[in-house]
């Protein structure tokens, strides 16, 4: 099984079609959707995919969210303790912001037995981050 961790900024040009990154986030969400992929989103990324529909269009922008990341089988990530200590020291690591720090940590919190993890994001400086902090996939037996 393969795990796609999604950063924001991936999820808000998905849904902006105006956006510039728009059609690779449609690419990214496409091939995430491929069978034995489990998506995932921390909570706190999640939060920011709603701030641009609830400032255009209220509650029902909001669900529309809500029923696209249903559609998308993309499951939202409590933000419990362990989570937001693993966001702080990868924050205090890299200089990332907070938000992204999040999305780092909910990928490295991705249990290993789930398989390989990537993180989409347009941003290098997290796919960077994840490289440098992330485990070595688990050698073939």
């Amino acid at each position: 099984m393969a795990v796609a961790v999604f950063d924001a900024d991936v999820l808000i040009a998905y849904l902006g079609r105006d956006d510039a990154n728009h059609v690779d986030a449609v690419a990214r969400i496409r091939q995430a959707l491929e069978p034995g992929t489990r998506r995932l989103v921390s909570a706190v990324n999640y939060s920011e995919v709603l701030i641009g529909p609830l400032r255009r269009g209220g509650a029902e922008e909001a669900a529309t969210v809500d029923s696209m990341f249903g559609d998308l089988g993309i499951e939202v990530v409590a933000a419990d303790q362990m989570i937001a200590r693993r966001a702080a020291e990868v924050r205090v690591r890299t200089g990332l912001k907070l938000p992204d720090a999040y999305a780092l940590a909910t990928a490295l919190a991705a249990p290993a037995k789930l398989g390989d993890v990537r993180v989409e994001s347009f941003d290098l400086r997290v796919l960077k981050a994840h490289a440098t902090l992330a485990p070595p996939p688990p050698a073939a037996s």
